[in-house]
């Protein structure tokens, strides 16, 4: 392990993966605003939005690390949500196909092996604000799930005198209680990750008039270099990048933005705008 770098690093994160930059380059961080497109811009320069009177230029790192924008991502992951409800409604829509005219249930008994199901069982989060709100979903989709095999039970196990009661409760339990409350909560993902998973940060570099566009701040620490750039042939495939670091207090490789290499990049964009 090299010396101690001693100027504490902006550590944060694009698509999964942790990069810093050295705090003294960055003069502001806040949320990403409302902001205008540049006509004829590169694909990677996002807009442009005014801070303390001045127009501050975008570079969004995700797109131009060759990454998929984080507004595409959400709005593929809202679309899953919305398959994911979808799924249940047809899910109790045949339940009570079954329940009324007989025949088989062909869809999954189990609530871990729907494909909302599979998803949630394989999806991790260090945000506990989605993890505790996830949890939420558990008991009222398990329960969803069950209703099949009560309905089957049913049939094979109560009197003809009772059947159609115990039947038509099972069927009420899903459509007024396990149903919307699993609809709503699925509703609330979508916003609750939007707001917070979804939610860019703009860093601001000092001196210049420009801001990267980065998916989230996770911590400003003083940081170990890991390994020089010239000793990083993979490193030197991205001019963006700098050296590999460590920190202390996480796990993974944390890659270092290049600042003068950024700048030199902005100051040549400005003479195309």
């Amino acid at each position: 392990m090299e010396n101690e770098i001693k100027c504490p690093y902006i550590i944060f994160k694009i698509a999964g993966s942790l990069y810093c930059i050295n705090s003294n380059y960055i003069s502001t961080i806040l949320q990403l605003p409302e902001y205008s497109t540049i006509p004829a811009a590169p694909a990677n320069i996002t807009g442009m939005f005014k801070h303390r009177n001045k127009v501050i230029n975008m570079m969004d790192l995700r797109i131009t690390f060759g990454l998929k924008p984080i507004s595409e991502e959400c709005k593929e992951f809202e679309q899953m949500i919305d398959a994911r409800k979808q799924d249940h409604i047809n899910w109790v829509n045949e339940l009570e196909k079954y329940i009324k005219e007989g025949g088989s249930f062909n869809l999954a008994r189990d609530s871990h092996q729907c494909a909302f199901g599979k998803w949630y069982d394989n999806f991790t989060t260090d945000n506990i604000a989605i993890s505790n709100h996830l949890k939420k979903i558990e008991a009222p989709h398990e329960r969803l799930h069950n209703a099949a095999a009560e309905a089957e039970a049913c049939k094979k196990n109560c009197e003809n005198c009772q059947q159609s009661e115990c039947l038509q409760t099972v069927l009420k339990q899903v459509k007024s209680e396990s149903m919307p409350v699993i609809l709503k909560l699925l509703d609330q993902t979508k916003d609750l990750f939007r707001s917070t998973i979804y939610k860019e940060m703009v860093l601001i570099l000092d001196g210049i008039q420009w801001g990267i566009v980065v998916d989230e701040i996770v911590a400003v620490e003083d940081l170990d270099i890991l390994s020089e750039r010239h000793e990083d042939p993979m490193i030197n495939h991205c001019s963006y990048l700098g050296r590999v670091m460590e920190s202390e207090k996480r796990e993974g490789l944390i890659f270092e933005l290049n600042p003068e290499t950024l700048i030199s990049k902005f100051k040549d964009l400005e003479s195309t705008f």
